[in-house]
Formats: structure tokens, sequence, C-alpha cells
């Protein structure tokens, strides 16, 4: 099989006198955290975490940098740079296989099994390629509880990465994991993010299946990207607001250009739409089709990088040309285009103007009508955080944020352009109308897997609704449903044309995360995590065990 994969492989692209890894590395990964801290240190070099994921090449070249500046770092640090080093292989590993080949024939079993060294089904290198069939697997437990019940449930996962590059131009990367409930009630993991996101666990009631995969091709400046991956737009501590990873991950098409102090990116994805059909799988449903075009523009100068970013969806047709060309003005397409679809425009920056520390700001301007500016008209409709992380010599990280979501923001008249996903919003952890205070507290005792604490308050005002699901009072508060019009027919008035800032019924909640990991044997983590939950003065608490093999 081993030997199939890889002729495969070379007739499709041939042959290079080097190998780069080219392919990305999922945001699942706890380097993120690490390099969030190298970031606000000033040991990124142009590099942010504004648009993630990053190519494994890119954040070696983050690590490299963080150890030509090894004498500002801490001992902890020092340790959690070099277990990351021979991870992404900037310090030789040591393989054991399931699968033997002709650069590597060291047997996992049985001496190995808990052994220092990477585990994995299949790995070879040679001067043309690299590749690598990793083994992933997990078991969870959890229990919630709260004043009035216990409740508990455990999930087994198993799954396999298959990643890789060959020549110095192409990246390849699959993942696949399935998991089931052990015991215990499946609607308890629905706060899990991960889980939620698996159409046959939320809808069929089966087992938990997801994907990812992409294959990337780079040649000097010039990056193609298509697959599957999780995304992250958007500068910012718990936001993203550009694109974030609430909904599903998008199946979509990047090209980028990179220069020394400049980057553009264009991304082309297909969204899941609404249901034509009453059934809305299987196949006898009929799905609305959907369209995501965004582009950014980055400058990177010295101190930090500021962008330009716009968007724009549609649906009920065919692939609309004029949004294919990358060099465009999505905007003024729109209007052109009989002002159909809903376009989004933004910017975000990142300043390391003082040592140890990093201002990140995003904001996004759906529409706006600049004569009503401070009236509270509703199609003032806009989005906005900033965030400031300060990371000391001492081994911990400091961070808080502000966001602010303005009523019928992501919002669309054609509910079916709104800014979603499967019907999940595509950017912003919040709902229109809504705001969040957040803090974040990460100390580094030398793992991977720092010490994590994380407090969120957040207020929503929620439309109100009768005991049918009548909505009678929208106050911009869904995502789904923009302000309506009068239907005289209907003897209907229609919405307001003003609105109040955190107006219907108000939601309040608070979250407290505590997160613990431990690399106690190469390539095996456990990792606990705590969960508090106040909303409506009733509180839950949620306590995850995790026993994993590799991070995904």
């Amino acid at each position: 099989m081993n030997k199939i994969l890889l002729f495969i492989i070379s007739i499709l692209i041939g042959t290079s006198a080097l190998y780069s890894q080219v392919e990305d590395v999922p945001i699942s990964n706890s380097v993120y955290d690490f390099l969030l801290r190298l970031e606000s240190r000033g040991f990124a070099g142009h590099y942010s975490l504004s648009q993630i994921p990053l190519q494994k090449a890119e954040i070696i070249e983050i690590l490299q940098i963080a150890r030509q500046n090894d004498t500002l770092l801490s001992k902890a640090d020092k340790s959690v740079l070099t277990k990351f080093e021979l991870e992404f292989g900037i310090i030789k590993n040591d393989y054991s296989v399931v699968f033997p080949s002709k650069s590597n024939d060291e047997s996992i079993f049985w001496s190995e099994f808990f052994g220092n060294k990477e585990k994995v089904f299949y790995y070879t290198k040679t001067q043309d390629y690299v590749s690598e069939v990793r083994p992933l697997g997990a078991f969870e437990y959890i229990q919630s509880s709260n004043s009035d019940s216990n409740q508990s449930i455990a999930i087994g996962t198993l799954g396999v990465r298959f990643s890789g590059s060959v020549g110095d131009n192409l990246g390849f990367f699959l993942q696949a994991t399935n998991g089931r409930e052990v015991y215990g009630d499946k609607q308890l993991v629905m706060f899990v993010p991960e889980y939620s996101k698996s159409i046959k666990f939320t809808r069929y009631d089966s087992d938990i299946d997801l994907t990812q995969s992409h294959i990337t091709y780079q040649n000097a400046w010039f990056k193609a990207k298509i697959g599957r991956m999780e995304e992250k737009f958007g500068a910012g501590l718990f936001q993203s607001a550009f694109l974030s990873t609430k909904s599903p991950a998008v199946d979509a098409l990047t090209l980028t250009a990179k220069f020394d102090v400049f980057k553009y990116s264009y991304y082309f994805g297909s969204l899941i739409g609404n249901a034509i059909t009453e059934a809305e799988t299987g196949f006898t449903s009929k799905l609305n089709s959907k369209y995501f075009n965004q582009h950014r523009f980055v400058a990177m100068p010295s101190w930090g990088e500021i962008s330009l970013w716009e968007s724009v969806i549609y649906s009920e047709r065919g692939l609309e040309l004029a949004y294919l060309n990358p060099l465009s003005f999505f905007k003024s397409l729109e209007h052109q285009l009989h002002d159909r679809d809903n376009t989004l425009i933004g910017m975000d920056f990142t300043l390391n103007f003082i040592k140890n520390l990093s201002i990140k700001s995003s904001f996004l301007l759906d529409d706006i009508q600049f004569e009503e500016i401070g009236t509270g008209y509703w199609s003032n409709k806009t989005a906005f955080n900033i965030a400031g992380i300060y990371s000391s010599k001492y081994n911990f990280d400091f961070g808080l944020e502000y966001a602010r979501v303005e009523p019928y923001t992501y919002s669309h008249f054609n509910p079916k352009n709104a800014y979603t996903n499967d019907n999940l919003l595509l950017g912003s952890v919040l709902q229109p109308n809504s705001e969040q205070f957040g803090a974040l507290f990460q100390y580094w005792w030398g793992q991977k897997i720092p010490l994590k604490v994380q407090f969120t308050y957040s207020r929503h005002g929620d439309n109100i609704y009768d005991s049918t699901g009548f909505m009678i009072k929208n106050v911009g508060g869904d995502v789904l449903y923009s302000r309506r019009n009068e239907i005289p027919e209907h003897n209907f008035a229609g919405d307001s044309m003003s609105v109040t800032f955190l107006d219907g019924i108000l939601q309040e909640k608070y979250i407290l995360n505590i997160n613990f990991g431990w690399e106690f044997i190469r390539d095996y983590f456990i990792i606990a995590n705590y969960q508090m939950h106040i909303q409506n003065k009733k509180t839950q608490n949620y306590i995850r065990i995790l026993l994993t093999i590799n991070q995904f």
C-alpha cells in the first residue's frame, strides 16, 4: 500500500531536488499558543496569527527566530521550544514505525510503544519527498453537573493523518477521525464545538465523523491551496471577526502572493446553503447553492501587520465570474450585479511597538448610512474587537479583549445570503446584538500545552417570540433574520427602523475555562479541562479528561 501511494504521488507530481514542508499545520495544535507568546515577545518576524493555519515551513521559521534569541528565553521557554523543534523536525527526529521503509525500519513493537520516539504507522524521507502516516486516538470522559443532576459520557475516537511534501513545491494533508460514545448521553457533548459539527452525530444520532484535507502548491512567492480546513481570519484574542471555526470547515480554493513586506490572499469557498425541501439531510434533500469569496491585502512592516479585507456571499445561482476575478472590488461589483448579494469589508491590525506587548484589533463593516450615524439606524451594521496580550519573561501571558457586534450585523434581506455556513455564523463567535469581555492567562511550565485560564462575560439581546415560536419583536439578535418590511395585506407594520443595542431579551453568560495538558510520553497527552457556565442564574459545570495520541 505504501509503495502504491508513493508511486501515485510521483506520477502526478514528478520529483524535485529538495523537499519543503509546504503543508498546513491544523489550528488544533498547541504550537499556536506558543506562537502567540513568541509574537508578542517580538520573535515572529513578519508573521502574525491574524490568518491561520500556517504552513509547517512558516512555523519552523518562527521557531528558528526564537532559537536565535534564546538568550532572552526562560528555562521553561527553551524547554517548550526544544519540544516543538523535535516535533517539526528542526532537531533530527527518531521514528518508530508499524510499516518499515528504507529510511526508517525501527519497529514500534514493543519497547518503543511507550518510548521516546515519534510513533507513526509509516515514515519515509528522501531527497525528493517526505511523508508520514500518523495514528490519532483519544479516549474522553465528560461529566456535567448542576444543582439538579449529574451526567457523564465516555467517547472513544480513532483516526489517521497522512501528510508530507513532494519536492520543493507540493504539500499534502489528510486527516480523518471517527468517534463513538462508549456510554452516556450524547446530548451532553453538544457544548463541544468539534462534536457539534458532525452531521452524523447531530442529525442522525450516530458516530462522530470528521475530516480535513488539502493539497498545496507553492513556487517562490505564489501559493495555491484547495481543500477543507478549519481556518481563522481576523486579529484578536478570542475573536476572528472575518472567518472563525464556529461553523463547519469550508471547502475552498486559496491563492496567495507573498513578498517581504506584503501579502495578498484570495479565497473562494463553497458553503452549505438553506434546505429547499422539508428534508435537510439524505437523498431526498435539496440545498441551495451558496458561495463565499474573500480577499485580504496585508502590509507587514517591522512593527506589526495591517490588512484590508473584503468578502461577498451569494446563492441560488451558479458561479459568478465577476467574483472569481482575484483582483476586484466586491462592493462595486455587487451593486452592478443588481444588488442581490451580501458584501462586507473590514480591516485588522497587529501592533508590536512595545516590548512583550501585542495589540490586536479587527473592524468589520456590513452596511452603513453615513447620514444616519449616531441615530440608531438599523442598517448601520458593524462589528469590532480590540485586544492586548502581554507576555512576560517569567513564563506567563496575560490578555484582555472587548468585542461588540451591532444588531443585524452579518444578516441579509435574503436569509439565504446570511453570513453563515449550514446556518452557523461564519465570523465572530458572537451573534448580532452582543458584546463580550474576555481575559486570558497562560502559564508555561516547560510543556507543549500551557496552563490556560480563560474568562468571558457576554451579553446578548435576543429577539422576542411568543409561545408558538412566532417572532413578535425583532431587535436584530439573530443572523438569520434581517429587518422585515411592512406587509399591509397581513396587517404587519414591519420592524422598527431604529435599534437599541442589547434591546430584547437580555441574556448574560459567564464562562470560566481552565485547561491543562501534559505530554507524559512522546506523542501521548493527558488533558484536563474544567468549564463553568453561568446563564440565566443557572450554573452548569463540565469536567473533561482526555487521553490522546497526537493532537487533533
